[in-house]
């Protein structure tokens, strides 16, 4: 099991008292008393977060009592594809997460908590609210820009860890509910990923509920595939965990704000990057591997990767549970493509693409174009499918993929991801038995 720096299955949280809210965004600042409009002298009051993906709900009942689901760690073993040397590098890709988490706890966090749940290290933080990019329907380059920082609003986000390796689960559906203590109101919400300038998580800005409240996030099964026979039989169930007592004060999200306002981004942005070396590690390794070949590029904020080996089995949910799909099901002569894409900058994977692949032989005869789904791997995620060619030989992997529609957060996210990826890759080796 991955070794958490700090004590794992316990929930930890701030407590102070709520008094001034005080919040830093790009535009200036906001600040109120207890139910108070917001009053600033550069900005008017703000909408409320209505982003179609995030829609909020309040209810004044109680709901039956959720309890979290027991740790039980799926720790890896060597397998068809993932080679013990080879598993000893995810547990590098979880270090440099848990240094990320440490850091967003120490700088932005107004309070946090963490406990083992299932398969999955689930850790909660509340942040100073935050202006978010996101591209709106039928615009594909101009990301639009959303104020949603209200008074007594703040970023709730979840990051969610594999607690074999420490590495972050990515392709989530991850829901919160906030419940008062006191009067008993509940406020719903999906938290849909988002993109930070450091750690990545699933989150929103949402009005706080009165502390102490209990937080509840419940996390869906996976829909995607698992890739190995060994280590991918894992994820088969919905996941809660529950924390209690959960205190969050003005105080403590102003501190956090002005803790962001004066201190150095560059640490953050190394220790991002720092998790980036170490996927990008891994991707090294598994391009050098034989029979597999495969080429990286840069290509504007991407750097992708394409791999071609021989073709992958894989985990699947049927008939409402887990099977596995072995590759020798499939028709024809068949390779595995698996695709990587990541940012130029950080190195870090991109999540949630809608990415396509097609084939073109050596004549320039277009074979075929193929929907990439992401799929979970022990080694390193990536989009691939297991896809048929004519014979042996060399062929052109174009590689196409939506501007990502997630949300970004950061001074620098406007500039973030403006362009769909478009790659070329000639002369990749494709071998069919």
């Amino acid at each position: 099991m991955f070794k958490l720096a700090r004590v794992a299955g316990a929930a930890r949280s701030c407590i102070s008292m709520r008094r001034l809210v005080i919040v830093f965004t790009p535009l200036g600042i906001l600040a109120s008393t207890s139910g108070c409009a917001a009053h600033s002298g550069n900005v008017g009051p703000v909408a409320a977060d209505t982003h179609p993906v995030a829609t909020e709900k309040r209810q004044a009942h109680s709901a039956p009592t959720a309890t979290t689901t027991p740790a039980a760690t799926n720790d890896f073993e060597p397998s068809e594809i993932a080679t013990a040397a080879q598993l000893k590098r995810s547990p590098n890709q979880g270090e440099s997460t848990q240094r990320e988490l440490e850091w967003v706890e120490r700088e932005e966090s107004a309070a946090s908590g963490e406990v083992e749940a299932g398969e999955y290290v689930v850790t909660y933080l509340i942040t100073p609210a935050d202006d978010y990019y996101v591209l709106e329907a039928g615009v594909d380059t101009v990301p639009a820009h959303h104020t949603t920082v209200t008074p007594g609003s703040a970023h709730v986000s979840v990051v969610v860890r594999d607690a074999a390796d420490g590495r972050t689960v990515n392709g989530l559906d991850v829901h919160a509910t906030l419940g008062a203590a006191i009067t008993g109101t509940q406020i719903r919400a999906k938290l849909p990923f988002g993109w930070h300038p450091i750690l990545n998580r699933y989150g929103k800005n949402m009005v706080l509920p009165e502390s102490p409240f209990t937080l509840t996030i419940r996390i869906g099964t996976p829909t995607y595939q698992r890739e190995d026979s060994v280590n991918g039989d894992r994820f088969r169930k919905d996941v809660t965990a529950r924390f209690d007592d959960v205190s969050v004060s003005s105080d403590s999200l102003a501190g956090a704000a002005q803790r962001l306002a004066r201190g150095s981004r560059s640490d953050a942005i190394e220790l991002s990057r720092a998790e980036g070396k170490a996927i990008g590690s891994s991707i090294a390794a598994v391009l050098r591997e034989r029979p597999s070949n495969g080429l990286q590029r840069q290509s504007g904020d991407y750097t992708v990767a394409v791999l071609i080996g021989p073709p992958q089995g894989v985990w699947a949910l049927q008939n409402g549970g887990l099977a596995y799909l072995p590759a020798d099901g499939s028709i024809g002569p068949v390779n595995n493509i698996g695709i990587s894409i990541r940012d130029a900058a950080t190195g870090r994977v991109i999540p949630d693409l809608n990415v396509r692949a097609t084939i073109i032989d050596s004549r320039k005869k277009e074979i075929d174009t193929y929907v990439m789904p992401f799929v979970w791997s022990p080694r390193v995620d990536a989009y691939g499918l297991n896809v048929a060619v004519p014979s042996s030989g060399r062929y052109t992997v174009q590689v196409h993929a939506a501007t990502p529609a997630f949300r970004k957060y950061g001074s620098s996210a406007v500039r973030q991801f403006k362009r769909p990826v478009s790659v070329e890759f000639r002369g990749l080796r494709f071998v069919t038995r």
